[in-house]
């Protein structure tokens, strides 16, 4: 499965795939250069759809499952490279360490993907049913599972990898996200006369501390809580000298449990909002849930609701006791992860479309994001074998 070659080619591709800067939005060249990598490694067919995820396919001679495996080609933006012991998109290699912005979240993992799946056709080809398709997506850090639904709807997996770093872990599960949007809205004045005015600011202080007070989230034996974090507060005008704000706005981040639904989450913050306006009736309050916008590198619109339900599957689920089988013959540990992990595409495989999904991949999760992100060249290494041995398992006649 794996010799020198091999080993040089994912290093390689790995540090290649760094060196293209690619926050969301902007994946253009990297996505050129995967179609290109892809092309040269003897996929059968390549395809980029209208977002411009890079999808190849390999279909092997008998009709079967077809396993889909998937990454993420954006990164998070870097704030100051000068923060940086290594340039952030140099793919530094050093200490058995590659270093570098993406590298654990998730161009580590797509490089193992794409080698796995290549070096899994030249091996078995033969011994092979069904189809394995390998998915270089877009948009992911700012907009989870929108990309992945048309991959879905176009070539319908049975089953789904995602690349997430998990420390080589199986993981069967993941709290979904909702962000909130609350505001407060006053009248303004003069900020020497403010009885003339309804201070929106204000207002949102009240309101702050009852859901401080009032908000209980639910906790779920294995997802864990359902935590309401303020991430956002802003007054308008943004420029304001001299007068009282007549806007006020919060945005919450809201870990979305098995039967959270997109009603049911905002009727708690009603809740509050009730007993808040008992102190202060003449408060005015909008609370939705946050909605977005923007366009992919081929000019499509991307948009959607910033609502994105949990996963959970059994651990005595085929796939999972499958995927474990998989990873103990190519001389892995098989372990399944006692813990959830973060938010990814498997929010929709997974949460909307019910598809058995997991999540694997080197690296941990705490390198990612983080000031001179790395991937250890080892847990690299393991992972092409780790996404080997699954694809092979789940694909053998």
């Amino acid at each position: 499965m794996l010799n020198q070659k091999r080993e040089e080619g994912i290093i390689g591709l790995c540090r290649d795939l760094i060196r293209y800067p690619s926050i969301s939005g902007h994946e253009r060249k990297v996505a050129s250069f995967v179609r290109e990598t892809m092309f040269s490694l003897d996929y059968d067919s390549i395809d980029v759809d209208y977002y411009g995820n890079v999808i190849g396919r390999i279909t092997f001679p008998r009709p079967g499952k077809t396993l889909l495996m998937e990454a993420q080609m954006d990164q998070v933006e870097v704030r100051d490279p000068s923060e940086w012991a290594y340039y952030p998109f140099g793919a530094f290699l050093e200490n058995g360490r590659i270093y570098g912005r993406g590298a654990s979240d998730q161009k580590g993992s797509l490089s193992a993907m794409i080698f796995a799946g290549a070096s899994l056709k030249e091996d078995h080809r033969d011994e092979m049913e069904g189809e394995l398709i390998v998915a270089a997506t877009v948009h992911q850090e700012r907009f989870e599972g929108v990309s992945s639904h048309l991959i879905a709807s176009k070539y319908c997996p049975d089953m789904v990898v995602i690349g997430e770093a998990s420390d080589l872990k199986l993981e069967r599960g993941q709290r979904g996200r909702a962000e909130i949007i609350l505001e407060t809205l006053g009248k303004m004045a003069h900020s020497a006369n403010p009885g003339y005015g309804i201070n929106a600011a204000m207002h949102m202080v009240s309101l702050l501390a009852a859901i401080q007070k009032y908000f209980i989230p639910q906790n779920h034996n294995f997802l864990g809580e359902g935590i309401l974090e303020l991430t956002n507060l802003l007054s308008f005008p943004e420029r304001n000298t001299g007068a009282i704000p007549d806007r006020c706005r919060a945005v919450f981040d809201r870990r979305v449990l098995l039967n959270d639904t997109r009603d049911g989450v905002l009727a708690q913050i009603k809740e509050i909002i009730e007993i808040a306006l008992r102190e202060t009736p003449d408060m005015k309050v909008n609370v939705r849930l946050s909605r977005f916008e923007d366009s992919c590198y081929t000019g499509v619109p991307i948009k959607g609701e910033h609502f994105v339900p949990a996963w959970l599957f059994p651990e005595d689920h085929d796939f999972i006791r499958t995927a474990l089988k998989g990873l103990k013959n190519v001389g892995l540990e098989s372990v399944l992860s006692n813990r959830a992990g973060f938010g990814t595409n498997g929010c929709y495989y997974g949460g909307e479309a019910n598809i058995p999904t997991l999540a694997f991949g080197p690296s941990r999760e705490v390198l990612a994001h983080i000031t001179d992100e790395y991937i250890e060249i080892d847990q690299l290494l393991k992972g092409f074998l780790g996404y080997y041995g699954i694809a092979r398992e789940v694909l053998s006649k």
